[in-house]
């Protein structure tokens, strides 16, 4: 579901779709099947099975560290040991890599 336009709009659309208790459960009656229905307050959404392992990959990705603090603690002591090496031809091969898919 996506829902654009101004404030306005999205109040207009948010009261038209806040359903009286009567006609929640007539609506919860008719919307049963393939679809799975989430309810929060008044509200009616449904997601589509894509839309909710988005949302599962989402808040998978949001629950891990930015940094991987284990991999720069140890490449900071090969740093410091002086045994860290850089791996040119490696190196080369992303950066050609990474100009050449932003050439295409």
């Amino acid at each position: 579901m996506k829902i654009t336009g101004n404030g306005y709009e999205i109040t207009k659309y948010i009261n038209e779709t806040t359903l009286s208790p009567d006609k929640e459960q007539a609506e919860k009656t008719s919307t049963q099947g393939n679809i799975p229905t989430e309810s929060k307050g008044d509200a009616i959404v449904n997601l589509s099975e894509a839309s909710k392992e988005i949302q599962k990959a989402r808040e998978v990705i949001e629950s891990e560290p930015d940094i991987r603090l284990e991999k720069v603690r140890v490449i900071q002591e090969e740093i410091e040991r002086g045994d860290y090496e850089v791996d040119a031809e490696k190196t080369a091969e992303k950066m050609l890599g990474y100009f050449i898919d932003e050439m295409v």
